[in-house]
């Protein structure tokens, strides 16, 4: 990885007395950009009734010191022990505490964890677990105000190290009993140069230490520090500042620079100035910065909402090749709406026994980085009420239960791949073909099916085999070099036939998830039930009236069309409040996206779709689910690592 440096060196080889006694602690509660100007005496709040957590100090403290967490290799090339101390309070019993991480002061070359102390005692008496961390330091002094590479990498080094305390923490979530998504970084000085360059480097980072975890946080706290302003950026965490406008060591403006770099990009700030004072600040002006971090933290960290901030909900993502656990009644196969979101690569989402190995077929196909897209897949709950979202690449994952099947109503098969042309003719099935599936005579089959490496726009279809294709469509590609998939109902013929027609030449992929029972499903031809593109679309937030049978839970397939901005379609009851789940979800304007979904019809035969974004919309019928076939719960999201 090229180093890039934390911030501009002349400011750390000044002078070593100055950082004799320099205290950092925790205050602070602007909002973006806010500026507190400090002279006089820290004012003295009234007691409070009982306790505050996160404000008052409640706790005794527990201290675990020389816990190792990394080795890394110095710019000399040797390798080193990187150590810490962790500060918990006692008795605490709860099992999601915020974190701060402290990284000491001395020029990039002296100092050690020890310093720390202040800062970790004083946290966990207020019920956060400290760590206090060691890292690389330069091998010699260097006196003069030189900006050499050697110095860039030693600064690096130290980011970097505690970029990897971050991860490490985030490892140890569980034994440490800590919220992973509620984590701050804080120093004096060289330690707060080190701090903020994890606040603006959130994933800039090449360590073999814990990969699979985010270095991403949720605030930094700078006493006497400054950094690069060029690298911050709106995915970044901002901070609390308190600088003396006298410092010379770290001087003022170049910590304003950052300031406003960070208030530039839309990142939380509060600026503290302290006016005559030099670097690392006074005890009058230390004993101010103190009440304002410590309230900055808990409004920031401690009591934030979920995530914490830009860094937190970009980069906290599953890491690629992961299985997640969602839970719903144990022994039954639940509908599920999943949703990919923010992915970082092309790659696919596959619902599967939590533990079993992944690939043998998959429910959500995404093809580029960076986008939202949904399907409906279904999956047996296992004795325990588990199943996994296995995810290829690294995103979010987000799932919304739809309802159940009743026993008896669905052979819930392990999922079986019945076509998959990719192993035939590079150049894919040819436009306008009808390709043949085959499985158990005269049943109606739920199905995964994906279109991939799509020759340009155009529609597929699940038909009876030779049947004229166009009245309705299951699936849709508005682009060439596309992957697209969706779940759909396969009505075997009485030898065991369907069809599946691509207008546009394709690859097709069809695995199998089970048998609907006879008396389940009344698959009826598919017909148009609503399409707007008879008139104007759609107006954002508004809600589109679909017609069916009275209490009664339809099959359907929706196409979002025309899309004019990122946003959700979601079936709900008409007039009802839109957003606790999503049934279609599109990434960029101009978009044509397809998928299935389970809709429950009134006592008038009524069912509404509700479009985000202003946006034609399009619903086909599949079939409906007979009485008693399926048990259709109100939508209710069982997982979201979006937090």
């Amino acid at each position: 990885m090229p180093h890039v440096s934390s911030h501009h060196l002349p400011l750390r080889r000044r002078l070593l007395a100055a950082v004799a006694g320099v205290g950092l602690i925790a205050a602070g509660t602007g909002a973006s950009g806010s500026r507190v100007s400090a002279t006089g005496a820290a004012a003295v709040a009234a007691p409070a009734a009982a306790p505050v957590r996160y404000i008052d100090s409640t706790f005794t403290v527990d201290v675990q010191r020389d816990i190792t967490y990394a080795t890394a290799v110095d710019v000399d090339g040797n390798t080193e022990v990187l150590t810490l101390d962790a500060y918990t309070p006692h008795g605490d019993t709860s099992a999601a505490r915020p974190v701060f991480i402290y990284a000491h002061g001395g020029f990039f070359a002296l100092g050690d964890k020890s310093e720390g102390a202040g800062w970790g005692n004083r946290l966990a008496q207020r019920g956060y677990v400290v760590v206090s961390i060691n890292y690389r330091l330069s091998s010699t002094f260097v006196t003069a105000p030189v900006d050499t590479d050697r110095e860039r990498d030693e600064i690096d080094d130290a980011r970097i190290d505690m970029q990897t305390a971050v991860r490490w923490v985030r490892s140890m979530a569980t034994s440490l009993r800590i919220d992973p998504n509620k984590i701050a970084v804080g120093g004096s000085s060289a330690g707060a140069v080190t701090a903020l360059g994890v606040a603006v480097h959130n994933e800039d980072v090449a360590v073999d230490q814990c990969p699979q975890y985010s270095s991403a946080v949720c605030t930094a706290v700078s006493y006497s520090g400054a950094n690069d302003p060029l690298v911050v950026d709106s995915g970044d965490a901002g901070a609390i500042f308190h600088h003396g406008t006298a410092d010379t060591i770290v001087p003022f403006e170049q910590a304003q620079q950052t300031r406003d770099a960070m208030i530039a990009s839309g990142l939380p700030v509060q600026w503290n100035e302290y006016a005559g004072v030099g670097h690392g600040l006074n005890a009058e002006s230390n004993a101010i910065a103190d009440v304002r971090t410590i309230q900055w933290l808990a409004d920031r960290v401690a009591n934030a909402g979920s995530p914490c901030s830009p860094a937190v909900a970009a980069h906290h993502r599953v890491a690629g090749g992961q299985q997640t656990v969602f839970r719903g009644l144990a022994g039954r196969s639940a509908v599920m709406s999943i949703t990919g979101v923010d992915n970082d690569l092309p790659g696919f989402v596959q619902i599967l026994p939590c533990g079993a190995a992944p690939g043998g077929s998959s429910n959500l196909n995404l093809d580029s980085a960076g986008q939202t897209r949904s399907v409906l897949g279904v999956t047996r709950l296992g004795a325990d009420g588990t199943a996994c979202l296995y995810n290829l690449t690294r995103m979010h994952l987000v799932a919304d239960l739809q309802g159940y099947f009743a026993p008896g109503s669905f052979d819930d098969i392990d999922d079986i791949r019945v076509l998959d042309t990719l192993s035939g003719s590079a150049a894919g099935i040819p436009a306008g073909s009808q390709t043949e599936v085959h499985g158990r005579p005269g049943t109606t089959a739920v199905a995964s099916l994906v279109v991939t490496e799509a020759g340009g726009a155009g529609y597929v279809q699940v038909l009876p085999c030779g049947s004229t294709p166009g009245g309705s469509s299951n699936l849709d590609a508005d682009a060439p070099g596309q992957t697209r998939a969706t779940l759909v109902f396969l009505q075997f013929d009485a030898i065991g036939r369907a069809c599946v027609f691509n207008q546009m030449r394709t690859q097709l992929i069809v695995d199998i998830q089970g048998y609907l029972a006879p008396s389940a499903v009344d698959d009826v031809a598919d017909v148009r039930l609503v399409d707007t593109r008879v008139a104007a679309p759609p107006t954002a937030g508004s809600q589109v009236v679909v017609n069916g049978r009275a209490n009664s839970t339809g099959v359907v397939s929706l196409v979002a069309t025309g899309t004019t901005a990122p946003g959700y379609l979601q079936f709900l009851p008409c007039g009802s409040v839109p957003g606790s789940s999503s049934n279609l979800n599109v990434s960029v304007a101009g978009e044509t996206l397809a998928g299935l979904a389970f809709v429950h019809f009134d006592a008038s035969g009524r069912s509404c779709v509700y479009v985000q974004q202003s946006e034609h919309v399009v619903v086909d019928l599949q079939g409906y689910l007979t009485d008693g076939a399926f048990d259709d719960v109100a939508d209710v999201r069982v997982l979201d690592t979006r937090g």
